[in-house]
């Protein structure tokens, strides 16, 4: 393990094993290649990405979102699922209610109902 380190400023990433080189001095400002080294970074927040293929992955972000969905490239679907992903995406058309109903409800029937005794 001493063999792979060149000088004192060499690092061997704990996750992975590889040789991290710095050139500067090695302070808390330093850039991992492989893996975060810390636990707790301010202000990111674990979040839930999930590809167009369906699988997830969790990052770190900025804002506090639970789950990010990428956009799914629609030159890959089928004619026939890329027209119905287009047609979820238009407005539905509003149903006209027509008020043509007969109306023969007497409330004199069901008066008895909320006059005091």
């Amino acid at each position: 393990m001493s063999a792979l380190l060149r000088s004192s400023r060499d690092v061997l990433c704990k996750g992975c094993k590889q040789l991290l080189v710095y050139t500067s001095r090695p302070n808390s400002n330093k850039a991992a290649i492989c893996r975060i080294n810390r636990f707790n970074y301010a202000r990111t927040y674990p979040t839930m990405v999930v590809q167009p293929d369906g699988s997830t992955i969790t990052i770190r972000y900025t804002e506090p979102r639970r789950i990010i969905k990428l956009p799914l490239d629609l030159d890959t679907l089928s004619e026939a699922d890329r027209r119905k992903r287009l047609q979820r995406r238009k407005p539905k058309k509003k149903m006209v209610i027509e008020d043509e109903i007969e109306d023969d409800f007497d409330a004199d029937r069901y008066s008895h109902l909320w006059k005091k005794k």
